[in-house]
This record gives structure tokens, sequence and C-alpha cells, in this order.
């Protein structure tokens, strides 16, 4: 069980909620703070500035207190309810209307209530200044419900997040489990090759055989215990290659040419193991005629950060009734350099003149 990431998840979100409630402070106050040199340079009044001032530090922070107190606690303690869906959004309107309401009372409060002029008629600039309070309330509310517009979109992006975080996080685990499938397909294949190679040298050569059985314990060890990580060292894999190469070469006859040319400079590099099994595997099941000439070329090289492995052999394929060597093969290891590779790798297989070529580079 991954306790990292039942544990690190809520602790990251509690951290996240905290650093955006940092940064909302700090705009707070940064406006704030540019409001009032802005006064300061225009303003000659002290009283007019300092008035000034206080009803932005204040009409700012109603902003606020309306998003965060939404943000926070009533959008997803309370609209976001399982208790009743439509009477819990209800109950979030009216707490909102109640709320906004009572805490903007006392900006509501200090507009004109009486008339302008000692006759009882309203002065015409007097009837002016009314209609633009009036204005003003309905610009200013719909600032104020903007504010709770402004949270349900950020609780939607942090729920859209979280969603897309985890299909994320089961496409990653869907991938492991199916990168084991692919690796663990290959121990089973060129175990069932490598042991009827040597059944029919213990008829031959005794003393060879038990020689080949040690190799193939090597091989298996390999397989087992060094392949548990996702790369793994290029001389292990190397020593592999060959190994598995040496006892595939059992079955061969005379007339079959087998070269092989390993030179890697960066002794340093990682590798997913067993990569290059498939494509060897497949030359000598296809590549190999018990009365022809043969041949199975294997190089794997490193230039300029690029890992290039090639494989050519003579072409002699086999009838579907053949199991030797059959199993999930090139589309396999094409699967798996998809998974572990994506995008920093290139793939080409042809045949020309009856011989067939494989070329992987992995950038």
């Amino acid at each position: 069980m991954n306790y990292e990431l039942l544990i690190g998840a809520p602790f990251s979100r509690k951290r996240m909620e905290i650093s955006f409630l940092a940064s909302q402070i700090f705009v707070y106050f940064m406006f704030v703070s540019v409001w009032s040199i802005v006064v300061f340079q225009i303003e000659q009044n002290p009283f007019a500035v300092k008035e000034s001032i206080r009803a932005v530090a204040t009409l700012l922070f109603i902003l606020w207190l309306v998003f965060a107190t939404n943000n926070y606690l009533l959008v997803p303690k309370i609209y976001d309810s399982k208790w009743h869906p439509k009477l819990s959004k209800w109950i979030f309107w009216v707490i909102n209307m109640v709320f906004i309401v009572l805490l903007n009372s006392e900006v509501f409060g200090n507009g004109p209530r009486g008339g302008g002029a000692h006759d009882g008629t309203d002065q015409p600039w007097f009837v002016g200044m009314r209609i633009g309070i009036y204005l003003f309330g309905v610009v200013w509310m719909a600032i104020n419900y903007a504010m709770i517009g402004l949270a349900f979109g950020r609780r939607s992006y942090l729920k859209q997040q979280q969603v897309k975080n985890q299909l994320i996080e089961e496409q990653q685990k869907n991938t492991e489990a199916e990168l084991a499938w692919l690796k663990n397909q290959l121990n089973p294949h060129f175990l069932f090759n490598t042991l009827n190679n040597i059944s029919s040298l213990t008829q031959i050569d005794p003393d060879m055989a038990q020689d080949k059985i040690g190799q193939l314990s090597d091989l298996l060890r390999y397989a087992l215990y060094e392949t548990k990580e996702e790369f793994v060292d290029i001389n292990g894999e190397l020593e592999f290659m060959q190994n598995y190469i040496d006892l595939m070469s059992l079955r061969c006859g005379p007339n079959v040419d087998i070269q092989t040319s390993f030179n890697i400079q960066n002794t340093s590099r990682k590798i997913a193991p067993m990569l290059f099994l498939s494509p060897i595997e497949n030359a000598f099941k296809h590549g190999v005629s018990s009365n022809k000439q043969s041949f199975i070329h294997i190089t794997l090289k490193d230039d300029d950060n690029t890992l290039t492995f090639t494989c050519e052999n003579s072409n002699y394929p086999k009838s579907d009734k053949n199991r030797s060597g059959s199993g999930i093969g090139v589309e396999n290891m094409q699967r798996r350099l998809q998974l572990i590779y994506p995008n920093h790798y290139q793939f080409e297989q042809k045949l020309e003149e009856e011989t067939y070529k494989i070329k992987i580079q992995i950038l």
C-alpha cells in the first residue's frame, strides 16, 4: 500500500490552500498600498486621503470575505453537501443573501435619505446623486455575487484537477501492471527454448551440457532477481544477451554465421531489462536453416547519447505449427518501448532480399 500517496495528498492540498490564502492577503495589502500612494499623490486634503483609503480597504475586505467564506466554507460544506442536494442549495443561496446584505449594510446605509432643498423638493444635482447611489448599489451587489461565482469556479477547477490526478494515478498503476506482465512473459519464453537446446546436448557432450546448465542458472538469476527494477545497468544486460545468444547457438550447425558486436562507451547507462530479447529470439527462430547457409548479426552500440540495437538475419520463416520460439515476440517489445520510452525511441523493421532487418534507437 502506498502510504505516501494516502498521507501526502491531503497534506499537499492543505499546503496549497494555505499558500493560496497567503497570496490573497498579499494581493489585498499590495492593492491597498498602491491605492494609498496614488491618493497621496493626487489629493491634498488629509481627510479625503484618509477616507478614500478607508473606503477602498473596507470594500476590498468585504469582497474578499464573501469569496473566502464561500470558497472555504459555504460551497464545500453546504452547496456540495450530500445531505439533501436540493435543500442544501436553497440554504446556500439564502445564507449568502443574508450574509451579503448584513455585510454591506454600512455601505448602503450611508446614502442620501431625505430631500435636498428647504422647500421639500429635490434639486437636480441631488436627484442625480441618489440615482448614482442606487446604480452603485446594483453594481456592487453584482460584484459581491461575482465573488461567489469566483469561489464556484475555483472549487470546480480543484475538483477537475483532483479527478485528473486520480486518472493519471490509475493510468500509471495500469501501466506498471502491464509492464510487469509483459516482462514476466519473457521468462518462460527463453527458458523453454534453452532447456530444449541443453536437453539435446546432454546426449552429445555431457560436460558441455553441465557448463551450459550453469550458464542457464546465471540467466535465471538475472531474470528473477536483477530485473525487478524498471532500469538495470547496461553491463548486466550485455552479459545476459551474450549468454542467451551462446545458449541459443547450441542448436545451430556450422552453416550458421553468428556475429555479435557490443560497443558501449557509457557503461553507467541504464536500460529496461531484457528489452531486445524478442528480436534475438525471432532471429534464431526464423533466421536459421538446417541445410542452407544462414547468418545472424547482432550489434548494440551507443553514440551521442543514442543507444542503437540492430539485428540482421537470413529469412527462413517457420510455419505456424512450429511453436519453437513462438510467443508475444516483437509486438511485446514494441509495447514496452511505447510504455517505457514514449517519444524517445525509433523502431524500424524490413525485409530486403531474403534478409530481415530490425533497428531500434533509444534517444
